[in-house]
């Protein structure tokens, strides 16, 4: 068997995302960023059908091939959902609605049910549906449940398109068409309907309904051609257990089909999800049951050419920097194409990208974690190596408040040192940490020596009394990661505490997450409360983009004051926080960001400086902001893919331009290693000292 392949489009512009319409007539596909181009097979005549700057443009041909449902953005970057017709006989139709974004349209076979993605609460990507035919969504439940057991039954039934006719297959059928002209059936010489015949697109926006509500964002969406079932992947389902998922029309069963993938597309009747995952590519039932994977060939000269075309294309910078992009991509491609491993196209790969000098760039390849690996169990604790009785101890130096020995009748003590893990004495080539290995959550008994004499006649530690073992549940990296940084923060805000007479409040902001905004509100009342003024510190913190809830939460302008009958405290600042958008703080505040502040805390640092609603204080922040998003290679690696620059009003770049405070105190290594914990922090003093100064 062998097939002739042909280039039908060739063009300088970059033309991808071939997308034949359903009756075989015209290929829609992307040119440039994200104009959406119709060929006509037959002619091979080019029609724009839609022009888009969107990097993100998704479209999807109607069943019957004469609507298509894209997602595209407006100049304020809002993604919202149109229905257009191939003939343009109707103006586009906007079926969202809402100034969260929508994205990633979805049609059933018939063309009555359509599905997509919505942000609109929580800031999370749902699933959501609408009945564009108001006749399914009227109908009762019985015969909704009839009509949707009739739609999947009619998926079953769906074969590919014949492939066109040779000329003497052409002759046979007009010997045949002759010889059974009494039996001709002149139902397709009928007119086809209008485009969206049948259809409610209006009011659409007004009949939206939300099919899922898992913790986190759901991606990846296909609606089976019956539209009995929604595919996707989670980030958190069941239990916190994110990867791809199915769920029925009336939400009364969710299976978990594989981990996370990257869904490519359904079988055509609709009964498996095809995806790429690992560098392997599958299939899984939709209703669930076993996946089924074969080995890619990664083809390291196609994967390095379409990401060094696409991030021409896309990167933010008009110039790329000044680069002659097409002859370094040159250079590169020699070494990308003797690659063997993911590891070591990465590599090359990036040293392309570091070309650039740019933030917010990185390829990843896709692997299947390794089974073997074993997370180190870790303590809450402070402790320097040493000896007792001549064999490897650690001595416990601090105790973090709130981790997991830090209270109760087993916890350890400043001065104890351990000696035992599980009964074993410590490895003298290993750590506390290798001793602790694959412990995490499970209860372990830490053997420790206690109250030792540090002058006692048997070397630095003393005689060996009795020793003590305690039972413990050790922590993860991550959560005592998280541990120290409450501590460092409660200390922070101690010491604020302290300096200030009472008088000024403190807080830090973790990053620039939805769940981080929570604890920014929840912190400003606790922190703000009563106090004369506050001090924000966004140092340390690595991004995301909440810059403008925060900013709405400190910029916001009292307009009015309210007093209950009975309320004689003279208060003229009273107003009821159920009303407000975010938890506001008016007072005087100061800022603190430093060299590790990153992306989206380096705009609200800008902001802060810019709106002049405070004094900036610390160091010259990272310079790396640019909005990015990514795309998968053929076999899974993930490509980060910065496409909008920001820039602050007066027009400079914040890439490689990070904020600049109106104090700049630079950091000393000996601050670090002061006495104490956390050092000396000359620019929490510095920023405070600024604010007492404004406020006495």
């Amino acid at each position: 068997m062998k097939f002739t392949v042909e280039p039908i489009v060739v063009t300088p512009t970059n033309d991808r995302e071939p997308d034949p319409s359903p009756d075989g007539s015209t290929l829609a596909f992307r040119r440039t960023r994200g104009d959406i181009v119709l060929l006509d097979l037959e002619s091979g005549a080019e029609t724009l059908f839609h022009p888009s700057w969107n990097l993100w443009i998704d479209w999807r041909w109607s069943p019957d091939s004469s609507l298509i449902a894209y997602s595209d953005m407006d100049e304020n970057y809002n993604s919202e959902i149109w229905i257009e017709p191939v003939d343009k006989s109707f103006t586009p139709v906007n079926i969202s609605k809402h100034p969260d974004n929508e994205r990633a349209p979805r049609w059933s076979a018939d063309g009555k049910i359509l599905a997509f993605l919505s942000d609109r609460i929580n800031d999370e990507y749902d699933v959501w549906m609408v009945y564009l035919d108001k006749d399914v969504e009227a109908l009762p439940d019985v015969e909704l449940r009839q009509y949707y057991d009739d739609a999947v039954e009619a998926a079953k039934k769906r074969k590919p398109l014949d492939p066109p006719a040779s000329k003497s297959d052409e002759d046979s059928e007009d010997d045949a068409d002759e010889d059974d002209s009494d039996d001709t059936d002149d139902s397709e010489d009928a007119e086809p309907a209008p485009p969206g015949e049948g259809l409610e697109l209006d009011d659409a926006y007004l009949r939206l309904k939300r099919v899922t509500s898992f913790p986190g964002d759901e991606d990846d969406l296909e609606l089976t051609p019956g539209a009995d079932r929604y595919v996707f992947s989670a980030s958190g389902g069941a239990g916190g257990d994110g990867g791809l998922f199915s769920i029925q029309w009336d939400a009364k069963e969710k299976k978990r089909l594989t981990d996370s993938v990257n869904v490519q597309h359904l079988s055509l009747d609709g009964s498996k999800v095809v995806y790429v995952g690992a560098g392997r590519a599958g299939t899984v039932p939709v209703a669930g049951g076993d996946a089924e994977r074969v080995e890619i060939e990664a083809q390291s000269s196609q994967m390095f050419a379409e990401l060094s075309r696409v991030l021409g294309d896309s990167f933010y910078h008009p110039t790329m920097k000044g680069l002659d992009w097409p002859a370094l991509s040159e250079d590169y491609l020699d070494l990308a194409r003797r690659s063997r491993t993911p590891d070591e196209f990465a590599y090359i790969s990036m040293r392309l990208l570091g070309e650039l000098n740019g933030s917010h760039l990185g390829v990843y390849p896709s692997e299947d974690p390794n089974p073997n690996v074993q997370s180190n169990g870790r303590l809450g604790i402070d402790a320097t190596p040493t000896r007792h009785d001549g064999a490897p101890a650690y001595r416990v130096d601090r105790v973090i408040d709130r981790g997991p020995t830090a209270a109760g009748t087993m916890a350890l003590r400043a001065g104890d040192v351990i000696t035992e893990v599980e009964f074993e004495p410590l490895d003298p080539k290993g750590t506390l940490d290798s001793a602790l290995k694959g412990r995490v959550g499970k209860e372990t008994v830490i053997t420790v020596i206690r109250d030792v004499d540090p002058d006692g006649e048997d070397g630095p530690l003393g005689a060996s009394p009795t020793p003590v073992n305690l039972i413990v549940t050790p922590i993860s990296a991550g959560q005592e990661t998280a541990l120290r940084y409450d501590d460092w923060q409660r200390h922070n805000a101690r010491l604020v505490d302290e300096w200030s007479g009472g008088r000024v409040g403190y807080l830090h902001i973790r990053a620039m997450g939805s769940a981080d905004l929570v604890e920014f509100e929840r912190d400003l009342y606790a922190a703000a409360y009563g106090k004369d003024a506050l001090l924000v510190d966004v140092r340390n913190n690595g991004g995301g983009w909440t810059a403008d809830r925060v900013l709405a939460s400190l910029m916001v302008r009292p307009h009015a004051y309210t007093v209950a009958r009975g309320d004689a405290s003279g208060n003229h600042e009273g107003y009821p926080q159920d009303r407000l958008y975010i938890q506001r703080y008016t007072k005087p505040v100061n800022m603190l960001c430093n060299e590790k502040s990153f992306s989206n805390a380096e705009i609200v640092s800008h902001a802060f400086k810019t709106l002049g609603r405070g004094n900036l204080v610390g160091q010259q922040t990272y310079g790396g902001v640019i909005s990015t998003g990514g795309w998968t290679l053929i076999d899974g690696t993930w490509v980060r893919q910065p496409f909008r620059g920001w820039f602050v009003i007066d027009g400079t770049d914040m890439e490689n331009n990070g904020a600049i405070p109106d104090i700049i105190v630079e950091p000393r290594p000996e601050d670090e290693a002061a006495e104490g914990a956390f050092g000396d922090d000359r620019q929490l003093r510095a920023a405070l000292d600024d604010l007492m100064e404004r406020i006495d």
